[in-house]
């Protein structure tokens, strides 16, 4: 689409790694290759994803995801499509 980006990529986190809160100004997919991806949106409750699991985060959606093992890394793709003009991700304070 005119105006609009498709961001793909192939994300690690170590043993525990975790991303603080905070939102896309787009959507975003995630989908799992290896381990254990954990998601919780903002007042509710964590999704654990394993491999070939998918989820889609709609924009404005303030969550958190992290490594759910302590031993094992996880490995995801993540897809953003964003407008051309506007950053992915805005973090919380």
């Amino acid at each position: 689409m005119p105006g609009r980006l498709l961001i793909v990529s192939r994300t690690t986190y170590q043993p525990g790694a975790r991303v603080r809160k905070h939102y896309h100004t787009g959507e975003v997919t995630f989908y799992v290759l290896e381990g254990t991806m954990m998601c919780q949106d903002e007042g509710k409750e964590p999704v654990t994803l394993k491999a070939g699991d998918f989820l889609l985060i709609k924009p404005g959606t303030i969550h958190t995801h992290w490594n759910g093992s302590t031993t094992v890394p996880l490995v995801f793709l993540e897809h953003v499509i964003v407008d051309q003009d506007q950053r992915s991700a805005v973090f919380m304070e």
